[in-house]
């Protein structure tokens, strides 16, 4: 059997169906397959094994035997989780200690947690909404009543130690066996697993879906949503919101100079915008930094005999081609373009043969997509003058938070 666990990142032990779900949705939503079995041994290929053994109302003997059967389905997985009940309903010490004893795992984490559902552990204690557990309406549970808030109560004679999440990672060390973990927040279930990663072997973790839900997240922690910004507008306004953008954390600036454009010293631009994007960075592609840039189109003009509108096509058709080169090489998630002749340099470098709006963002920031061309993802417009300092900020806000894919 144990060949059939080799792709079992996650093994997680629940005592009920609901809970079961609620143990592995989170894993799911991340990205793994997961599957839920009511019956062992299971054979099918999956990330994560979650069995329901429907013990919760059970005599403790008669749970814990239903754990020691279940030696096959555990082996091999990286992480192996004992599913509890946020308000410690059900057979926590019985499953937990005949857990430990079929998988060998030396030490033990206890974090019941769930922060998100007003459960958290503080002293040892497991409070509902700031109260004890057993003042509670579970106190009085028809099934399954809760006669006590202390978890380390609940192992008997077993030595429990309490502790918090700033010397988990010391008390592990000095090999503790049976921890009880105080949380009152996610980021403190997120270092719990974070602690729990550096021990060899990893230890057996309890935990409620807040502890899962922490798991998810150190697994396959979300990517942030990455934009290419590229500002061709050298109205103050758009000056204002490069400047406000690009002194956040992740984001990298690529300031294009217009000398280089004009003879031909182009090599390098794309390597920097590449490398911005592949370090997981926002890149905000502009040319121009001070106001004083403004003023010296006229000689530039001279210099290059063009008159301003052939330098502005000269410099919109190099950004539109080194935009539709980034985005075959790194594609970002989003693309904004600021600037009129830019962003319709851009639509042509890319063969687009229209836009369709579907939004707007920072109130002055239409977004759709192209059109007729192999770009598929949200674009971004804004007219150079428009908007407040924090608009492109504002825009790099949404792309993290709130667009989908």
């Amino acid at each position: 059997m144990k060949e059939n666990n080799l792709y079992r990142e996650v093994v997680v032990i629940a005592d009920d169906f609901t809970g079961a779900n609620d143990a592995g949705v989170s894993l799911a939503l991340c990205g793994k397959k997961v599957s839920v079995a009511f019956d062992t041994p299971f054979t099918a290929s999956t990330d994560v094994l979650v069995i329901n053994t429907d013990s919760r109302a059970l005599k403790a003997s008669d749970a814990a035997e239903k754990i020691t059967r279940l030696a096959p389905d555990i082996a091999g997985a990286q992480w192996l989780v004992k599913k509890i009940d946020s308000t410690l309903r059900g057979n926590i010490a019985a499953e937990t200690t005949a857990l430990q004893a079929i998988s060998g795992k030396r030490q033990v984490i206890v974090a019941p947690a769930y922060p998100a559902a007003g459960r958290t552990t503080q002293q040892g204690k497991c409070l509902v909404k700031g109260i004890p557990v057993n003042e509670t309406e579970f106190a009085s549970d028809p099934k399954t009543p809760v006669p006590r808030a202390d978890i380390g109560d609940l192992f008997g004679e077993s030595h429990a130690t309490v502790v918090t999440v700033d010397t988990l990672t010391t008390v592990l060390a000095q090999g503790t066996e049976l921890l009880i973990v105080d949380a009152q927040s996610d980021d403190e279930l997120d270092s719990i697993i974070a602690a729990a990663q550096h021990c060899d072997p990893v230890p057996l973790l309890v935990g409620s879906p807040g502890l899962c839900d922490a798991l998810a997240r150190h697994l396959a922690p979300v990517r942030r949503k990455q934009l290419l910004a590229v500002v061709g507008s050298m109205s103050e306004v758009a000056q204002q919101q490069i400047a406000l953008a690009a002194s956040q954390p992740g984001v990298s600036s690529v300031f294009i100079d217009v000398n280089d454009v004009l003879t031909g010293v182009t090599a390098g631009y794309l390597a920097r915008i590449t490398q911005a994007l592949e370090e997981g960075n926002h890149c905000i592609v502009h040319t121009c930094v001070t106001e004083a840039a403004r003023h010296q189109v006229e000689m530039l003009c001279q210099q290059q005999q063009l008159t301003r509108a052939q330098l502005g096509e000269t410099i919109c058709a190099f950004l539109g081609e080194l935009t539709r080169q980034a985005l075959a090489a790194r594609a970002p998630d989003a693309l904004y373009v600021s600037g009129g002749d830019v962003a319709i340099a851009v639509a042509r470098a890319l063969g687009a043969k229209g836009f369709e709006i579907t939004g707007r963002v920072a109130q002055c920031v239409p977004y759709g997509k192209f059109l007729g061309c192999a770009w598929l993802r949200p674009v971004m417009t804004k007219a150079g003058g428009f908007g407040k300092e924090e608009t492109l900020r504002e825009v790099l806000h949404f792309i993290e938070e709130r667009l989908s894919d």
